[in-house]
């Protein structure tokens, strides 16, 4: 098995004794992984900060699930099921746990630079947080993305070269993506803009609220741009605001460390009271049920 620095794996042809599985875990923990850090992984390896549930701050994650459980599996606190052949594809902050294997499948680990060397518009979308659903892949692209990952196995445990690795990824992205929800979508007109919005979105969501303040950062009335919106992700820019929001707020709240007070300031509330409106109204449960919540979530999942 490998070790967090890059070590050996078993040199095995069979499937599942490659990609192992996953022992039950208790806590959503915060990943200590250093920023450059990759790697292919069977679902049952254990990296620093990695029991179960984890927090992934600083890295890009697909998770490759091979065979069907009843197992609990959570992205940003919504429930997913584990499906046969199904990817999901996280991006650097998205929470994700797992409990009540065993399990099958492929961890893969991605640094932000690697990814911004090797994205392009097919494989972009496939790490768009409104689309966490996953992505269920044909017999067809099984039959390429199964060899492609033994090759990149063993060249993680070989030469490890991060510039071959790289490369591979980046055909594995491909192939992913024609399955991907975003295929069509990242050779439209409207592609580039979108990427634009998103990424203005996720640096302002917290202090910006309004829809005009994202159109004028595109060149787009209110209406234009959530017209394209609808077209291409069937979502509104308000909602768009408001999933961000709930999630951040989802992330803290769930970690237990912020009092509510503080993350309703750092979301840009300015009274607490509006705040927990604002997430009971969205979620259904108050800050505090849903604190309880994720606790009783973590406290099974150890049993």
């Amino acid at each position: 098995m490998p070790n967090s620095e890059g070590g050996k794996y078993p040199e095995k042809s069979d499937r599942n004794s490659i990609f192992g599985g996953m022992k039950k875990d208790t806590d959503i923990v915060v990943d200590n992984l250093p920023d450059d850090f990759f790697g292919i992984f069977p679902l049952n390896h254990k990296l620093p900060g990695m029991d179960g549930g984890y927090f992934q701050p600083n890295l890009f994650q697909i998770v490759w699930f091979t065979e069907s459980t009843e197992a609990e599996h959570l992205i940003d606190f919504e429930q997913h099921p584990v499906t046969a052949d199904t990817f999901y594809c996280l991006g650097p902050g998205q929470v994700h746990f797992v409990s009540g294997g065993p399990l099958e499948g492929l961890r893969l680990l991605c640094p932000i630079e690697m990814f911004l060397d090797i994205v392009d518009d097919k494989s972009r979308w496939l790490f768009n947080q409104l689309n966490n659903d996953g992505i269920v892949v044909s017999n067809e692209v099984l039959q390429v993305l199964e060899p492609l990952s033994q090759i990149m196995v063993k060249e993680f445990q070989g030469a490890n070269d991060p510039e071959i690795f790289k490369a591979y990824l980046k055909a594995f992205l491909c192939h992913i993506a024609r399955s991907g929800p975003g295929y069509s979508i990242s050779y439209g007109k409207d592609a580039a803009r979108l990427h634009m919005l998103f990424s203005i979105v996720n640096k302002f969501y917290r202090s910006e609220k309004k829809v005009s303040f994202y159109a004028n950062r595109v060149g787009l009335s209110p209406k234009r741009l959530n017209e394209i919106l609808s077209q291409t992700t069937g979502s509104t820019l308000t909602a768009i605001l408001h999933y961000n929001l709930i999630t951040h707020a989802k992330r803290e709240i769930g970690y237990g460390d912020k009092n509510f007070k503080q993350i309703a300031f750092e979301l840009g509330f300015s009274e607490q009271a509006y705040f927990s409106r604002f997430f009971k109204r969205h979620t259904g449960l108050s800050p505090e049920a849903f604190r309880r919540k994720m606790f009783k979530l973590s406290k099974h999942s150890g049993q």
